[in-house]
């Protein structure tokens, strides 16, 4: 085939970023692939032709998914329509699992490769199954995953964990000290609230107490990172109502990262790019009440961060739901010294990691693989 049509479906922004990125390599390989893309802003950036734009604002909890569940039907037959009326030669669905495996069962006439798998090993196992009627071929980001789906016929695949493509090699902080009004003698404490509307609502306003507590007893500056400028507005009405004072970034989070003596993150992917960064971190989970219930009947996990699933232990300490403020304090103290135990921990623990994920190029190797395939 000298002209392939190839879809990419993707939802929230990190899935946005790695389909920006497959598509980048995709063209650069074979410059006459077409490329047609469900997808937000990075997506649309990479020259990819959008034929329906997911707002990428990503639902919180399977409680906010019911209560939009109209809207989440709606979108789904447009894309499902807009993606027959282009008849690609082959669609890749880019994790967002609630919605890709969906619209999936719409298209059981193309052919589909899934690229970032649904976490089944922490819950929805049974997903495993619906993938092996629906898909191809399944493109898995942990090395242990690739056992798992081919132990229940899955043709599954592991090139490594595309999160290593997205660290940022330029380490120009000038911008940043200049945007911020701080200087490189400043001790800054990140904070990464994470990338969805809802998420930010619940997460922030912790992350901001957490704030008020450290500053009765260090000097330090904070600075929130902003995944989405769109967001921007949500982020600055938090902290005026929370009256809290601190700078706010809208550029890389990775420049956040590289400035922080220690970073107070949101649980989810940015828990791995700042362990690539080797930035030692505290992490929070909050959501609505009714969710966390479900959560906890549902996901089979006892960690939340990616980087304690990945590792198999507590590396990075979790805060979640109900904060003991007294037990932060203590955790923070101790990962706040630069010569603590703790500290040093998870340091070692961030480079060992970097291994456990495989090496760079990752979008590459997973491009070259889709090519092959789909000739």
């Amino acid at each position: 085939m000298s002209h392939p049509k190839i879809a990419i479906v993707c939802g929230e922004i990190s899935g946005d970023q790695y389909a920006s990125l497959l598509a980048l390599h995709l063209r650069k390989i074979q410059p006459d692939t077409e490329i047609i893309g469900i997808g937000g802003k990075k997506l649309s950036q990479s020259g990819v032709k959008i034929i329906a734009e997911n707002p990428l604002s990503g639902s919180f909890g399977i409680y906010s998914v019911i209560r939009n569940i109209h809207q989440h039907i709606k979108f789904l037959n447009l894309c499902a329509s807009a993606i027959r009326k282009e008849k690609p030669d082959l669609i890749i669905f880019i994790d967002n699992p609630g919605f890709n495996l969906n619209l999936a069962k719409k298209l059981t006439d193309f052919r589909k490769i899934y690229y970032i798998v649904p976490k089944v090993w922490a819950h929805g196992y049974q997903r495993i199954f619906l993938i092996r009627h629906l898909f191809e071929a399944a493109i898995v980001i942990f090395p242990f995953e690739k056992k798992l789906f081919e132990k229940e016929g899955v043709s599954a695949f592991y090139f490594g964990h595309p999160v290593i493509d997205l660290i940022e090699n330029s380490t120009d902080n000038n911008d940043f000290f200049e945007t911020t009004g701080l200087n490189e003698q400043h001790t800054v404490i990140g904070l990464f609230p994470g990338s969805r509307k809802e998420e930010i609502e619940w997460i922030l306003p912790v992350l901001l107490k957490a704030g008020k507590f450290i500053q009765k007893d260090y000097k330090v500056c904070f600075v929130v990172s902003c995944a989405d400028e769109n967001l921007l507005p949500i982020i600055k009405k938090i902290i005026e109502k929370e009256r809290f004072h601190c700078s706010v970034w809208t550029g890389s989070p990775h420049v956040i990262a590289r400035v922080s003596h220690l970073a107070l993150v949101a649980s989810g992917t940015m828990n791995l790019e700042l362990a690539l960064l080797e930035t030692p971190m505290i992490v929070f989970y909050k959501m609505n009440r009714l969710n966390y219930i479900i959560a906890r009947i549902v996901v089979q996990l006892q960690s939340v961060s990616p980087v304690n699933i990945i590792c198999g232990k507590k590396v990075v300490e979790e805060f979640i739901q109900n904060i003991n403020w007294l037990k932060f304090n203590r955790v923070f103290s101790q990962i706040m010294d630069k010569e603590s135990e703790k500290r040093k921990t998870q340091i070692e623990y961030f480079k060992s990691l970097k291994e456990q994920l495989g090496c760079k190029n990752v979008s590459e190797r997973v491009a070259q693989f889709i090519l092959e395939r789909v000739r």
